[in-house]
């Protein structure tokens, strides 16, 4: 964990403390306080007509520190110079190596399938989920009170944060519909659709289909995310 710069939670530092006379080198996860959400959030962000990426200028870029990557045996090295071949370039960094790995796995394989571990982690499982239900008997009609006082929770506006999102599902159906009413008013001359080469604009393609804004609802988009 400290090589990897990552940080324990409180409790866990807490026992690792008594097992060890060492102190840990890192720091403790720190408890960050609730942001609050204002009552006027905007739904979507404000719409801009410039590309984000048209105010990048290269010469503004952070230049190149001159570190080199290379794998050794399956561990990344880093050297300070292109000359990767010079040993005296790798910089003097904690590497893993093979043999340490096998005995940290070696240790991690006893303590799964040693028993007086397992039925402490059952029995501390099992504590933590009766106090769980307990806050749940106790705060459930305090906590729903104050999920109805944000704004944007129903399923059609809720925020969804998500690393692996498929295009088919990016957004849902009145978002969609909301997307193309704002570019048939924003964006008709823009190019969208090339036919046996021949170019169309959202004009072309909507007048081509017989269909205005007006024309649109979510009923005649009928989207979904497994089509």
């Amino acid at each position: 964990m400290n090589m990897s710069m990552q940080t324990f939670c409180r409790t866990t530092a807490q026992h690792l403390k008594k097992l060890s006379d060492e102190t840990l080198d890192s720091p403790l996860q720190e408890e960050s306080a609730d942001t609050p959400v204002a009552a006027d959030a905007p739904v979507h962000p404000p719409f801009s007509d410039q590309h984000p990426y048209d105010v990048c200028d290269p010469s503004t870029m952070p230049p190149d520190l001159g570190f080199v990557l290379k794998m050794v045996e399956g561990v990344v090295h880093v050297y300070t110079k292109y000359d990767i071949m010079d040993k005296n370039t790798e910089l003097d960094l904690p590497y893993l190596d093979l043999s340490e790995f096998v005995a940290d796995m070696n240790v991690l394989m006893a303590l799964i399938i040693n028993g007086p571990i397992k039925s402490f982690c059952y029995r501390r499982l099992q504590y933590l989920s009766s106090r769980f239900q307990m806050h749940v008997l106790l705060n459930e009609m305090k906590e729903l009170a104050a999920q109805k006082k944000v704004p944007h929770r129903d399923f059609y506006n809720i925020r969804k944060v998500d690393t692996h999102i498929h295009a088919a599902s990016c957004m849902n159906q009145k978002h969609l519909l909301r997307f193309i009413k704002r570019a048939m008013k924003k964006n008709l001359e823009d190019i969208v659709h090339v036919e046996g080469g021949k170019q169309q604009t959202l004009r072309q393609v909507f007048q081509n289909m017989n269909l205005t804004a007006y024309d649109l609802s979510v009923d005649t988009l009928d989207v979904h995310a497994d089509r």
